[in-house]
């Protein structure tokens, strides 16, 4: 009977996801929110009510902290304490006992990791940056090493319909480009930025989606920062229609032409909270971008977005040896833009003093490496507090038996122990290659770096 009962609801939400999907360009600002959390909850199978039972399908249990943090999914309680709403939640799964099949315990088992699932995130320290910036002077006569002379940002800014979503009683637009307004006040006098916006056209409705995907601006040609100008360009668009990000990827590829990577450091900034919605391939673009002589250091942003987003701004990071993060709210966004600021102030210093560069340079990686660590701790640790409140909580319900019980605790138990120490290694190889000495070792830190990130 309950699986009768679970198969009707199961129908009835992938439905719900059906029309919300159908529609979200219509509505994007009123179903955002309800639409992330409908993803998480989405099943294969049981398209049709006389189907046959199917077991709900979520990605295995991670097996290491680098698989954790590309697990394609954050939980629905991420970032959240054990509570009532969680436990309505397990009151919904089917009983687990002794006369169930290893398929259904092991199903169980993953979603249950995956709705308690913290959105963890390999280091993201400014090395990559550093790599970009320098060069040896072939004028120098000598090996000393060198910057590049021009550093470029340039800032994509997904301006589709759904970033018009309220956050604490402002929208995420406006939110954004107020992050994007202190960030290019704080970067070098010498840097130069631009600003490209998509999606700004139109509206989410059908008539108006080839107007929409065909539209990206930049409207901030890439120049020294201008108060005025800067803040002229921030206010001639809101959030309107549908997200053409593939066409604001291979845009900026033609915008920075000219700016060769041997010369120039060229930093990307691409911020959306959701996908290409005007069928192009971002992943492909991206794959192009970071092939391209510009040498760029893609920084993809994911502001609130949800696991189908996650997904594929996560394989466009992948396909441009970039950095993705997925951030909360404008604070997150802040600290993002920030890491790039204090790389250029370093880029900015060793022309005037190499020295400082070098000692501001070990202080940033030194920062942000602590910071990295101790926020993934804090990730890990509410996320193994929350599995364990909730096998006991079904244990204590009686919807799994014991031996059920102490599988999910033991299995449980060994990822957060293994994920733990994975990070704790990681962060003290790189931070005693830091202290030893980043000038002496810095193709070792990069090297050790990238093999984490990019495997």
């Amino acid at each position: 009977m309950k699986r009768a009962l679970l198969l009707i609801v199961t129908i009835i939400l992938s439905a719900v996801v059906l029309i919300a999907c159908s529609s979200a360009e219509e509505n994007k600002d009123d179903k955002k929110e309800s639409d992330q959390k409908k993803s998480a909850e989405s099943v294969e199978g049981a398209e049709e009510e006389d189907s046959e039972q199917t077991v709900k399908k979520f990605p295995p249990v991670p097996k290491s902290f680098k698989e954790s943090a590309e697990y394609d999914m954050t939980g629905e309680f991420a970032g959240k304490e054990f509570s009532q709403e969680a436990k309505n939640k397990l009151n919904e799964l089917p009983d687990i006992n002794k006369d169930s099949s290893e398929e259904e315990i092991e199903a169980m088992e993953q979603e249950i990791f995956a709705l308690f699932k913290e959105n963890l995130s390999l280091p993201n320290v400014p090395i990559d940056q550093w790599e970009a910036m320098k060069f040896t002077d072939p004028n120098a006569g000598g090996e000393d090493l060198q910057v590049k002379q021009n550093y470029n940002v340039a800032i994509l800014l997904d301006s589709s319909g759904s970033m018009g979503a309220l956050e604490n009683g402002r929208t995420r637009m406006d939110l954004a480009k107020e992050a994007i307004q202190q960030f290019v006040e704080s970067l070098p006098q010498k840097a130069n930025v631009s600003l490209s916006v998509y999606g700004h056209v139109g509206t989410g409705q059908e008539k108006d989606k080839e107007k929409s995907c065909r539209k990206v601006e930049e409207v901030y040609p890439l120049s020294a920062y201008d108060p005025a100008a800067f803040t002229n360009s921030l206010n001639q668009f809101k959030p309107a229609g549908w997200t053409p990000m593939a066409k604001a990827v291979e845009q900026v590829m033609k915008d920075l032409k000219e700016k060769d990577g041997e010369m120039n450091t060229n930093i990307i900034y691409l911020v959306s909270d959701g996908i290409e919605t005007c069928g192009g391939d971002p992943v492909k673009a991206m794959e192009s971008l970071g092939a391209s002589n510009l040498k760029p250091v893609v920084n993809i942003i994911g502001y609130q977005v949800d696991n189908h987003g996650l997904s594929q701004l996560k394989e466009m990071a992948k396909a441009a040896n970039g950095q993705f993060v997925n951030v909360q709210n404008q604070q997150d966004l802040k600290s993002e833009f920030n890491r790039t600021a204090e790389m250029a102030k370093v880029w900015s210093e060793w022309h005037e003093d190499a020295n400082a560069a070098i000692n501001s340079l070990f202080n940033n990686v030194q920062s942000q490496l602590n910071e990295w660590h101790k926020t993934e701790q804090e990730k890990m640790n509410r996320e193994h507090k929350n599995l364990q409140s909730a096998v006991n909580y079904l244990n204590d319900q009686e919807k799994i038996d014991t031996d059920v019980f102490l599988r999910y605790d033991d299995h449980y138990r060994e990822y957060f122990l293994t994920v733990d120490q994975e990070a704790r290694d990681l962060f003290l190889e790189l931070d005693s290659l830091n202290r030893d000495s980043f000038l002496d070792n810095w193709d070792e830190i990069t090297d050790r770096f990238l093999e984490n990130v990019n495997k």
